[in-house]
């Protein structure tokens, strides 16, 4: 299996769009995942006529042989596509282009908004000041 025809599977799978890169770029190890879904794979070349074939074909005919694999054989099409989802949804790439952090959230904490004036904390808490204790005192 060649990068070429794993990386047009990826970017067929997940194109990106603007600032969101492709799967390709995403910096993605997905070597275990193309190892346990390679007879997806294979039935995804043979669609296409061969792996290069695949690679070679622009994107909407990929995604046209993609659609005729997951006609052929859905379950395996959708758990390689869940598959790459969650690590392509999880790379810090995709999520600082979608405007999230993707450092962990210790040592360095989050800034958290405040309320504009005392008024709006004093509503805001006013729900909690008039509940009864819920510890043990």
């Amino acid at each position: 299996m060649t990068a070429t025809f794993e990386d047009a599977v990826l970017d067929t799978l997940f194109p990106g769009l603007g600032a969101i890169p492709p799967a390709s770029r995403a910096g993605l190890d997905v070597a275990s995942v193309m190892a346990r879904h390679g007879g997806v794979l294979d039935a995804i070349a043979a669609t296409a006529g061969g792996r290069e074939a695949f690679a070679a074909a622009d994107p909407g005919r990929r995604a046209h042989l993609l659609a005729e694999a997951e006609r052929a054989t859905p379950a395996p099409v959708q758990a390689l596509v869940l598959a790459v989802s969650a690590l392509y949804h999880a790379s810090a790439p995709v999520v600082e282009a979608y405007g999230w952090v993707s450092r962990p959230p210790q040592p360095q904490g989050f800034a958290v908004g405040a309320p504009g004036d005392e008024a709006e904390a004093d509503r805001m808490l006013e729900r909690v000041r008039a509940r009864r204790q819920i510890w043990r005192g």
